[in-house]
């Protein structure tokens, strides 16, 4: 029989995938960042996402305020990889009886904070007791901003990978909280308070030359094989296109390690990574500049001349994060 250690957390969602009957009123369902439902005449995107102590946080460096927000932005960034409109939270809450009301308080301020910044409205919810951790489980109801959405599966040989923003701040700024290191504020605040990129992901499923998208929860390398899996395309990471912010270079420089290794596998960034094809690069790019006022930049190629996850043409010996093999 087997384990969740030896199988990990993907293979476990595939199984779930083939058990789990489907229904008519299901457009997309179990695989992608969001479920794609219709409900009478109008289509809804549909996510959650579960925030555990001492698994996603620790109070020791996370304010009740940074566990509200961030349980609140890593639901709604599923949203933002559909290209979608997040409208409605529900929060489960599950925690110690002895637990102080100001620090719940504190944290359903972070989850508020997200909602009014992307004008979401927090609905219900419910709460029950938990021996010794907290758990949070947000739950987004979205829907799309057009008649079209995207998926992790769009993407086509020849098509370039690219990502909304820079990679590895948060990796590298939760080693720095564990570790007590002093923490650049960049790096901090990209793993404490992620901003879900909700604007960048409509504008870009705007664009008939994007293919796929999906969030970066798992690390690049991660991600990427599953747009390759459910693509059913070979996707080739390069590392000459990786680039570290000057904030990252200076933590791992300090700290003798590799900013490449943060940018490649680390998670929690919460970017997009989205397939766009070669044609539409140049247009796509400079209007995106425009709009945000950053870069789209690319960090690999699919191809058709293999399946799955390449890293300079090579298999990687590390992909990212797995709740059950990590």
């Amino acid at each position: 029989m087997s384990r969740l250690d030896e199988i990990g957390e993907f293979d476990l969602i595939d199984r779930i995938a083939k058990v789990t009957p489907g229904s008519a009123n299901v457009i997309e369902g179990i695989g992608d960042d969001c479920a794609v439902v219709r409900v009478g005449e109008r289509v809804l995107l549909l996510s959650c996402d579960l925030s555990v102590e001492d698994v996603h946080f620790r109070r020791r460096y996370a304010s009740a305020e940074d566990i509200g927000w961030k349980a609140a932005a890593s639901a709604v960034s599923d949203i933002a990889a559909m290209g979608g409109r997040p409208l409605f939270l529900l929060i489960a809450l599950a925690c110690p009886r002895l637990t102080a009301v100001d620090f719940l308080e504190g944290i359903y301020k972070g989850i508020q904070d997200v909602a009014q910044r992307f004008q979401i409205a927090v609905v219900g919810g419910d709460s029950t007791r938990l021996h010794d951790h907290v758990a949070l489980d947000v739950t987004v109801v979205g829907e799309p901003v057009s008649n079209r959405w995207l998926l992790r599966s769009g993407a086509k040989s020849g098509d370039l990978l690219a990502v909304t923003g820079p990679l590895g701040l948060s990796s590298a700024g939760l080693r720095a909280l564990e570790r007590n290191d002093t923490v650049p504020i960049a790096l901090a605040n990209a793993h404490l308070r992620p901003l879900p990129r909700i604007a960048e992901g409509q504008w870009l499923c705007e664009r008939p030359g994007v293919h796929a998208m999906m969030d970066i929860s798992d690390g690049l390398l991660q991600d990427a094989a599953h747009i390759a899996k459910r693509s059913q395309v070979g996707v080739d990471i390069k590392r000459a296109l990786q680039t570290c912010t000057s904030e990252l270079r200076s933590y791992c420089d300090a700290q003798g390690l590799s900013c490449l290794d943060f940018c490649l596998a680390g998670g929690e960034d919460y970017e997009l990574l989205l397939a766009i094809g070669p044609e539409e690069v140049l247009e796509t790019y400079t209007a995106f500049a425009a709009t945000f006022g950053r870069d789209l930049r690319t960090v690999g190629v699919c191809t058709d001349a293999f399946t799955g996850l390449r890293l300079d043409g090579c298999e990687p010996l590390v992909k990212g994060f797995d709740h059950f093999r990590s």
